[in-house]
């Protein structure tokens, strides 16, 4: 406890190994505690922090998560849910001009609350010599999240946090550097060649040995997305470099579609249920 704050965010790196040891009472209260000191939208603190310590649900949180088995062996994670079902509730004792929670601009606000918090408590936990990880694999089964946390009407999950004792010393990866993230006063466009280079240094350690299942599924995805001749574009880049960069890996091979992910439908008919119109069209907007 007490290092300095820019100590804790340069050492601070995502835990996928924990042990299985609970997270004592005393510490975790006292990162949730700071949590909710975190700032919101006009301050209302339309959020609630699922704490997910049960065994067996936390199985479940590891299986929605393309099976990842760290998920379940953490203590604790944390769902972080955008909330306007406590509002409701306030508004029945103290009317109020509310407008529609359903618009577009209430998903956005709400999501970076629910994330302001959680990087609150991540930081939170790294002073505590906890680790933790983000998890957004769940979203893709909004509606099977749900229904494990007994969500009520206006409540609906932003983001997951897996939090508990690192088995070993984490090592930040590298981040991209300042000069390339931060612009003065407007966009500042840089050439390709300046942010690719950027980027070769920032993901240097992610040279993926091209396995044959690999590229097949990333330039079958490009094949998809844009045509025959971006698929043969991508098969030339990664024989001529002899490695799949970490691009072509997660976005061709990682992270793909799975039968019981929701769709565009899914998610409207999702949000509809837990009475939200955003992704309505012109409803969002009334």
């Amino acid at each position: 406890m007490g290092e300095d704050i820019y100590t804790l965010i340069a050492r601070r790196a995502t835990c996928r190994s924990f042990k299985e040891d609970p997270v004592d009472d005393a510490v975790l209260d006292r990162l949730l505690a700071a949590g909710c000191k975190s700032p919101s939208s006009c301050g209302f603190q339309s959020i609630s922090i699922i704490k997910v310590t049960d065994k067996e649900k936390r199985k479940k949180l590891a299986s929605f998560s393309r099976g990842q088995k760290f998920i379940a062996t953490a203590p604790v994670s944390l769902v972080f849910c955008i909330d306007y079902h406590r509002m409701d509730q306030v508004l029945r004792r103290e009317p109020a001009p509310l407008p529609n929670p359903g618009q577009l601009k209430c998903l956005w606000m709400g999501i970076a609350d629910a994330v302001i918090c959680a990087q609150t408590i991540v930081l939170a936990a790294e002073a505590e010599g906890l680790g933790s990880c983000y998890n957004g694999n769940v979203l893709n089964v909004l509606d099977q999240l749900s229904e494990l946390l007994a969500l009520p009407s206006h409540v609906c999950p932003a983001i997951m946090l897996a939090l508990g004792w690192p088995r070993s010393t984490k090592r930040q990866p590298p981040k991209y550097p300042p000069e390339l993230l931060v612009h003065e006063n407007e966009y500042r466009e840089l050439p390709d060649d300046q942010v690719y280079s950027a980027y070769r240094r920032q993901n240097g350690y992610q040279k993926l040995k091209p396995r044959p299942q690999w590229v097949e599924a990333c330039c079958e995805k490009g094949r998809q997305l844009h045509g025959e001749e971006y698929a043969r574009q991508i098969r030339e880049d990664i024989e001529k470099k002899d490695y799949l960069g970490s691009y072509q890996y997660w976005l061709g091979c990682y992270y793909t579609e799975e039968p019981d992910f929701l769709n565009f439908a899914g998610y409207r008919n999702y949000f509809k249920k837990q009475g939200f119109t955003w992704l309505e069209g012109e409803e969002t907007e009334q």
